[in-house]
């Protein structure tokens, strides 16, 4: 029988697997050789990033319909090959294969997506006491890793040494060690995966929560908060640069705002632990309003410091949504079926993805990024009604 290690053993381990497999969210970084070696514009690269979201989502939602046959102990190496993978087959990219790029990053996005899910769906259960904690812990790994290998990145693509061909090698082969090495440490105690079901723990299956209202009215919020962060983030280079800040500013504010992402993911865990859904998600959607409409200002006037400070509070906002739904998954539709509610939950990044291409669409027609964060502070007013709405509509419950 495999061993079972300590849950706090179980979260470090889920956490440097997080770490590594969050490097997707470094792609600002990582697609900046791609620009000036192939032409293709922010337009182009930005819709990369969606299909590599909306591939990240689907991963999850096979990983967690896997997993509940196959367990965990299968789904997270699997979803390392698939990781791997995407990043070995940009070694055949030319300047007319873009569409190899994406299909590149769809598998490599779909793999990281079957690993995340796992990651979450071993550990989490384990906290019952500390669900927000445990989440943000994990997320903040997951991320924090523009910082750490985003910033290392950075530096090897520009090296001789090594250059974007041999970086995305080392970064394929570190997906893949991880989460194979990672599964020994995750693999939960003996049933653990099917243990609550069979105890008979209450808790919808993913088509009884597909008919509540609170599904619904979450996910609308959560696609208006993730879009935010997601389409804002994947352009953090290029709005940076455009905002007076030199390349190399640019690279280690990228990283900076990696740091905020993963603090958020713990605070507004901590805060969801302690107070509930109502007061962290209209927090979030809040500080999204004001730091992007003080953002757009920053933008069009080339004030680098502010809108550096401000991208900031806008990455700990970005860690909010899915550190919260973690908890909401487990809290409004109960235990028995969490890894693939939690799945379909994150379904939210899909529609949410698109973001990116949107600010990138709106940049390249007007030659700016202030439109892009104007429209999505817009938006989170709509995020912010929809929390109020659930709230009633929990606490007539």
């Amino acid at each position: 029988m495999p061993r079972t290690y300590h849950r706090s053993a179980a979260l470090a381990a889920g956490t440097a697997v997080m770490l590594i497999n969050g490097v997707i969210y470094a792609w600002s970084i990582y697609s900046m050789p791609f620009g000036e070696g192939f032409g293709w514009t922010s337009a182009q690269l930005g819709l990369c990033f969606t299909v590599m979201l909306s591939s990240f989502c689907l991963g999850g939602v096979a990983g967690g319909a896997a997993a509940a046959k196959l367990g965990v102990g299968f789904t997270i190496p699997a979803g390392g090959v698939l990781g791997c993978a995407g990043y070995l087959l940009c070694m055949f990219l030319a300047a007319d294969r873009l569409w190899l790029l994406y299909t590149a990053f769809a598998v490599s996005g779909f793999g990281v997506g079957a690993v995340y899910n796992g990651v979450l769906s071993a550990v989490v259960p384990r906290f019952p006491d500390r669900k927000g904690f445990a989440s943000g812990v994990l997320l903040m790994g997951f991320g924090a890793s523009a910082l750490l290998l985003g910033t290392l990145a950075s530096r090897m693509m520009a090296s001789p040494a090594f250059g974007w061909h041999l970086t995305y090698i080392i970064t394929g082969a570190l997906i893949l060690a991880s989460a194979v090495l990672g599964r020994f440490f995750l693999l939960p105690p003996a049933g653990g995966e099917k243990g609550a079901a069979a105890a008979g723990a209450g808790g919808l299956t993913p088509r009884e929560m597909l008919r509540t209202a609170r599904f619904w009215i979450f996910f609308a919020l959560a696609v208006i908060g993730t879009g935010f962060g997601s389409g804002l983030i994947a352009h953090g280079s290029y709005i940076f640069t455009e905002g007076g800040a030199s390349p190399q500013l640019a690279a280690s504010a990228v990283g900076l705002v990696s740091v905020m992402n993963g603090l958020g993911r713990i605070a507004f865990g901590a805060l969801h632990d302690r107070y509930g859904f109502r007061v962290s998600l209209s927090l979030d959607a809040a500080l999204y309003i004001v730091c992007g409409a003080l953002a757009a200002l920053c933008v069009a006037r080339g004030l680098a410091v502010p809108l550096i400070a401000l991208m900031m509070v806008i990455g700990a906002c970005y860690g909010a949504v899915p550190t919260i739904s973690s908890g909401v998954a487990q809290e409004f539709f109960g235990p028995a079926h969490y890894g693939q509610n939690l799945s379909i939950l994150n379904l939210n990044i899909l529609p949410a993805s698109f973001a990116s291409a949107i600010a990138g669409g709106i940049q390249t027609a007007s030659g700016s990024y202030a439109g892009a964060f104007g429209l999505f502070a817009l938006l989170e007013v709509i995020a912010l009604a929809l929390t109020l709405v659930l709230s009633r509509i929990s606490a007539r419950r």
